[in-house]
This record gives C-alpha cells, sequence and structure tokens, in this order.
C-alpha cells in the first residue's frame, strides 16, 4: 500500500512539473452563469467562477465554484483530499505514537486536492471557433430542498462552444451538460449556461 502512495504522488508530481514548465498552456479565468434541472428538486439558477487551462496537445482541465439559492457546486477532489490525507496520516502513523504521518497526510491530502473536476478536449472549427466535449467526474454539489440540504458527489458529460474574441483575450463558451449524482437516486438532469472569460496568459499564441 506504501509503495502505491509513493508512486501515486511522484506521478502526480512529475505531470504538475511537466504541465508547469510548458509555456504555452493557455489559462481562463471566466464568470459563469446557468441554469439546473434535476430530478427531485425545483429548477433553479447558478452563478460562480470557473478556471480552466488548455495545453497544447488540445486536452483541458476544469475547476467550478457557484452558488445560487440553496446550491452550492465545487470541485470534489478537494472533499476528497481531506479524507485522504487524514487516511493517509492515520496510516502512516505508528502503532506508539513515536511517528507521527502528519506530514504525509498533508502532502497527500494537498496532492488529492488538485486534481481537477473534468477534463475537455478542444477541437479547432476556425482560427477562433473551438468545440470542446468535456467529461466532469469529479463534481460536489450541495442542494436545499424543504430546509434539508444533502451533499452529493456526481458528474456529468457536456460539450462547450468557445469563441474567442479581442485576439484570443476573451472567451464566449455556452455549454449544456447531462448529470447524475452517485446515490441509490441519481437525480438524472441536466445544466446549461454561459461562461465569459478573460485570457490570463500575458501573449497567447495558437
Amino acid at each position: 500500500m506504501k509503495v502505491l502512495i509513493y508512486l501515486l504522488i511522484g506521478f502526480i508530481i512529475q505531470q504538475s512539473s511537466c504541465l508547469a514548465q510548458d509555456q504555452k498552456a493557455k489559462s481562463f479565468l471566466s464568470a459563469k452563469i446557468g441554469h439546473l434541472q434535476i430530478d427531485g428538486y425545483s429548477p433553479r439558477l447558478y452563478g460562480g467562477v470557473e478556471f480552466d487551462v488548455i495545453f497544447p496537445n488540445r486536452i483541458g482541465i476544469h475547476y467550478s465554484f457557484l452558488f445560487g439559492k440553496d446550491y452550492f457546486h465545487m470541485p470534489l477532489a478537494p472533499v476528497g483530499g481531506l479524507f485522504t490525507g487524514i487516511a493517509a496520516g492515520l496510516f502512516f502513523s505508528s502503532s506508539d505514537s513515536t511517528k507521527t504521518g502528519l506530514g504525509t497526510g498533508i502532502i497527500v491530502g494537498l496532492l488529492t486536492a488538485i486534481i481537477p473536476e473534468g477534463i475537455s478536449y478542444n477541437i479547432p472549427i476556425s482560427h477562433k471557433l473551438q468545440i470542446a466535449p468535456y467529461i466532469s467526474p469529479l463534481q460536489f454539489e450541495v442542494i436545499r430542498r424543504n430546509n434539508n440540504s444533502k451533499g452529493y458527489a456526481g458528474g456529468a458529460i457536456g460539450i462547450k462552444l468557445h469563441q474567442y474574441l479581442i485576439s484570443e483575450k476573451m472567451r464566449l463558451s455556452p455549454y449544456v451538460e447531462m448529470k447524475i449524482h452517485y446515490s441509490k437516486t441519481p437525480n438524472p438532469g441536466f445544466s446549461a449556461g454561459l461562461n465569459v472569460a478573460v485570457s490570463l496568459n500575458k501573449k497567447n499564441a495558437r
């Protein structure tokens, strides 16, 4: 088990280092608004922010933080990172309390927490237009109904249309996705809306 954890940590560090060194990756910060409709809950509007990165191989990753009336959405990884970090800390602690696994727990928890919410593949249609199918398997949502709040891990598949503006310094991205929750009642539904993004890169090159 320890060997597997060390291998996982090494793999994540290696991949993160490679991605960090790639200066051609394009990063965007978006204001996001949308409409959510899922079984068992009334339709609702939401808004928030999304951060995404597109790498030269056209693969993208994203993280979303969304808020609405009786609704909250975030990536699942930070939640999982907390419990994974605690579990790793306990696992690496000695039974006689002379050795603590706190450091290992923190490292494992932080590495787990940065796992993206979803991944996309960006397909150019023209110089300023892309279509981006995506899968988002690591979502976490809290939904309130009748003064009762429930938290759900869930996933989605969807598609975005990226329209680049002003020399790619801005981007409009309408999207639609189909959603489920990982529970006995999967609450199937959909979400649709618009991202208005600004580039975080000093200089963009396609």
